[in-house]
């Protein structure tokens, strides 16, 4: 009897030994794909395509991003109405340069004008996915830019990063965003009522319609 008491004891203890070391695989292994996912980002902080640059955004872009930023109609959908520049200043610091990772200043090969920002945010390490969002100054709106950036996104994403998913939203009566989001080869998913207030009508509630790609989706189409 004691024999048998003693071999459960050692049995219970290889378990709790054996979970302890799966927990600190599980925990190695998050911590391997945080640091492949975010180190490949930072080595593509600068994109080039055909008629853009995706390339950090600095302080220097305040002026410009205030020029959009400030007028309701450039960010209906997007974000409320910045105030003054040193509000736009102030965001930079907070959203771009505090996280530079996956955000991206949007920029005319062209001329160098800076025109915009595309961001891949929401990034889960666990399952890879991703969402995208942009906005562009209503100047070079129509012109094929916001589409050219998501693609150059998309392809960084799943052929470099190794996502696997990347979803993106838009409001329900901002249709020019989902055209952006299908022309890029996204899929429509759901339509989602209720989903927010308007940061910009009182009292509306705002529907949403959400996309994504897949990995295997976006392989399927090259």
């Amino acid at each position: 009897v004691f024999i048998l008491k003693e071999t459960v004891a050692k049995s219970k203890k290889k378990r709790i030994v054996l979970s302890r070391e799966l927990c600190y695989s599980d925990k190695k292994n998050q911590e391997e794909e945080m640091e492949n996912i975010y180190v490949k980002l930072s080595q593509h902080s600068r994109i080039e395509t055909e008629r853009l640059i995706l390339r950090p955004v600095t302080l220097d872009d305040a002026p410009v991003m205030f020029e959009y930023a400030s007028d309701e109609e450039n960010v209906r959908y997007t974000f409320a109405t910045n105030k003054n520049l040193e509000e736009t200043r102030n965001n930079i610091a907070l959203f771009y340069l505090a996280n530079p990772l996956g955000r991206w200043g949007i920029e005319l090969k062209e001329t160098g004008d800076f025109i915009g920002t595309i961001d891949m945010h929401k990034i889960r390490l666990d399952l890879k996915t991703a969402a995208i969002g942009y906005v562009i100054h209503k100047k070079y709106w129509n012109q094929g830019y916001t589409t050219e950036a998501t693609r150059a996104v998309l392809e960084l994403a799943f052929e470099e990063i190794g996502m696997n998913k990347l979803v993106a939203l838009h409001d329900i009566d901002n249709s020019a965003s989902g055209r952006v989001m299908q022309k890029s080869g996204m899929i429509f998913s759901h339509e989602e009522p209720y989903a927010a207030l308007d940061k910009h009508e009182e009292g509306r509630i705002v529907t949403r319609l959400h996309y994504y790609l897949t990995r295997e989706q976006y392989f399927a189409k090259k």
